[in-house]
């Protein structure tokens, strides 16, 4: 069993591998820490900036531009080098096989590559760029749990140990995996389940909620339908539980739906500081 752990400059590097090591621990097994340095289109942008200077200063200045491109792209691997190392020390110390990537190109088409070979992938709920944009939500982010095959654990800033999970629940497919997944892995085991339906008390509703707690059966501390908007329910629900943890179905809906009204999904990423574990 291989895990995909993401890693990049920003404060998230730490969380994602400690999250990475907290599954891998658990399922026994490889986690592969994956940093990508992102494509730049520097040809472009020597391009637009030396269009702006005469015809005698335009070569000496394409030239220049083409030095601080290769030291950047060299300091780039230098820092993408100590980050996978210190990565796979931390993991060694918590007792857990890894290897590491490290990779040039577009990070999204570069993670759905790796979790070809995998079972899951960790990533930060942020990127470098937007660490301190409160309740930002990484726009690679969003696009790697959409386009992901794969389960994808998307980290908080820091980790702690996860005794209590909220399992938001609508019936759909893709909840119901996570349902599946909850009640037989061995990653919670040990954890106490809580079980929430955002809605009203219809039959759909009360129906669903019966088939999940067969499935979860001891697992499940707690499985009640709430009343209200599910944004709204989950997010308090999370905070009112104790929960370290929210799993759940990851984009339900269509996109033309997700454009028009928005996705829970997306709401509860951004509304938690909880690691949240998506199934599509």
């Amino acid at each position: 069993m291989k895990i995909i752990a993401c890693i990049d400059a920003s404060q998230y590097a730490t969380s994602v591998v400690d999250h990475a090591a907290w599954v891998a621990f658990h399922l026994d097994a490889t986690v592969e820490v994956l940093h990508v340095i992102q494509r730049k289109d520097a040809v472009a942008a020597r391009h637009d900036l030396s269009g702006a200077v005469g015809l005698g200063a335009k070569s000496g200045l394409m030239e220049e531009l083409t030095r601080i491109d290769e030291a950047e792209g060299r300091l780039a691997r230098e820092q993408g080098n100590i980050l996978l190392q210190a990565a796979e020390e931390r993991l060694k110390a918590a007792g857990v096989r890894s290897e590491t990537c490290h990779r040039h190109g577009g990070i999204i088409e570069t993670v759905i590559e790796r979790e070809a070979d995998a079972d899951l992938v960790v990533i930060g709920k942020r990127g470098a760029s937007a660490d301190f944009a409160k309740g930002h939500l990484g726009s690679k982010v969003e696009r790697v749990v959409r386009q992901s095959v794969k389960p994808v654990l998307v980290a908080s800033r820091t980790f702690r140990k996860i005794a209590r999970a909220l399992i938001a629940f609508d019936g759909g497919p893709s909840s119901r995996k996570a349902v599946s997944f909850a009640a037989t892995s061995p990653l919670f085991e040990d954890v106490e389940l809580h079980l929430v339906v955002a809605g009203a008390e219809t039959d759909k509703n009360r129906n669903a909620l019966r088939w999940a707690r067969e499935v979860l059966g001891d697992r499940c501390k707690r499985a009640e339908i709430v009343a209200g908007d599910a944004d709204d329910v989950l997010i308090a629900d999370a905070a009112q539980s104790g929960a370290d943890m929210v799993i759940m179905g990851a984009y339900g809906h269509s996109p033309l739906r997700t454009l028009i009204v928005g996705s829970t999904t997306t709401a509860i990423m951004r509304g938690v500081t909880l690691p949240v574990l998506l199934f599509r």
